[in-house]
């Protein structure tokens, strides 16, 4: 595994300061800190590893990083920035910063997560089509495992649709829950690489109960956690989209959509840790019909989609947001295809007001097949009435494991029309 300790001091002792990351930092145009020179900002942060006393400068840099890895190829001491960030916001917690409560939310160990909270709107626990226990629940042999991720359990809809695609391939396919298990991006993003090393074992222990040959992830930011801490395994590990275009013969016959589509990239996809594939277009290549309009920032350029600026800082990751959809806008294409559920997620509240439909690749190739899952939140947003929300997911919210006043009291705010 990864020393983040090690690369705590690594990064301590060999940035430079020299500001090249602030520099091509998509986020910081949209911040406090936009008009201040690279060198400045990178200075500032240096000054909190170096224990001096963290300047307002260095907080905007250090909690509105995206850790979308643009930055990272370009630093001339080889370093990765973003990890430098992240590692950062821990040194401020200990001098008494809290964890903004965006990201706090969305821990594993929140009490009241932010994640789960999207789910309990959608299915009753006893209904999950995923695993949250392997201790109590012993699941059987799967040949191949779908982990969700954190975000995936938020769309139900999309983990059923992607075990439908998957067990046309292998009937034995099974799905692991996130949350409950955890690669460990939430806490390390939140300054708290312990946790998140725990987290990573703790999640390559629960994928081996199930003795599988292949572990599929949904979301591309556990696929690169994978990637970076290479654990030593008896199954291996790949994305969804790569899995699925290796077997693109299965998918038969399909039926034509004739749409146009414009690809949102992930950032971990993209820019992870391993050169990305082009399976994502391969799938929507194979649907009779879709035609792909590229956005002019695509594939390794690809804009993030600002979920991370968004929980941790607020305001310039919704506006980084609202550039992202711009462009999309700008390509007059049908739909925006996404593949990473995080992204989706963030996208979700928009949806019903966009004049571009966000559609899962998984969901299109699915539909072409004549798979269909009803998308609930993307339905309960357009209600645009949070009592209604409540009243038709009220055996779901009744059933949760989560407080029901907490529950109902947060998602009436969730779903209340944003003015």
């Amino acid at each position: 595994m990864l020393d983040f300790q090690k690369e705590k001091e690594r990064f301590r002792n060999e940035c430079t300061g020299c500001g090249v990351c602030a520099s091509v930092c998509p986020i910081i145009p949209f911040t406090v800190i936009r008009d201040i020179a690279p060198i400045k900002i990178m200075e500032s942060v240096l000054d909190v590893y170096n224990d001096r006393a963290p300047s307002a400068e260095a907080r905007a840099r250090i909690y509105s990083c995206m850790s979308c890895q643009t930055c990272r190829h370009h630093c001339p001491e080889g370093l990765d920035p973003g990890l430098g960030l992240s590692l950062a916001r821990g040194i401020l917690q200990k001098i008494g910063d809290p964890i903004p409560r965006g990201l706090s939310f969305l821990l594993p160990q929140a009490e009241f997560n932010f994640m789960k909270t999207i789910e309990a709107v959608q299915v009753k626990p006893a209904e999950r089509p995923w695993h949250t226990d392997v201790s109590g629940q012993k699941p059987g042999r799967s040949k191949t495992v779908l982990f969700t991720g954190c975000t995936g359990i938020m769309q139900l809809d999309l983990v059923q649709t992607a075990l439908d695609l998957i067990r046309i391939i292998d009937p034995s396919a099974e799905a692991l829950g996130g949350v409950d298990y955890c690669c460990g991006d939430t806490n390390l993003r939140a300054g708290n690489p312990d946790a998140s090393a725990a987290n990573f074992l703790h999640l390559v222990e629960a994928l081996n109960a199930f003795s599988p040959e292949k572990v599929l992830f949904l979301c591309p930011t556990c696929k690169a956690f994978f990637d970076l801490h290479s654990p030593q395994t008896a199954w291996s590990w790949t994305f969804v989209t790569d899995f699925l275009a290796e077997h693109i013969e299965k998918f038969t016959p399909l039926s034509e959509r004739g749409v146009t589509v414009t690809v949102h990239d992930a950032c971990h996809f993209v820019r992870g840790e391993t050169v990305a594939s082009d399976s994502p277009r391969q799938l929507l290549r194979a649907i009779p019909g879709v035609k792909i309009l590229e956005m002019k920032n695509s594939g390794e350029k690809s804009f993030c989609c600002g979920g991370s600026a968004m929980a941790a800082v607020g305001q310039p990751g919704a506006d980084f947001r609202e550039h992202r959809l711009q462009e999309a806008l700008g390509t007059g294409a049908d739909i925006m295809a996404i593949y990473c559920p995080g992204c989706q997620s963030v996208f979700s509240s928009e949806r019903p007001k966009l004049p571009i439909k966000v559609e899962s690749i998984l969901t299109m190739l699915a539909q072409s097949l004549g798979i269909s899952h009803e998308d609930k939140v993307l339905r309960y947003f357009a209600y645009r009435d949070p009592e209604r929300v409540l009243m038709e997911a009220g055996e779901c919210i009744e059933a949760s494991e989560l407080p029901e006043d907490k529950l109902k009291n947060f998602l009436t705010k969730y779903f209340t029309p944003k003015k």
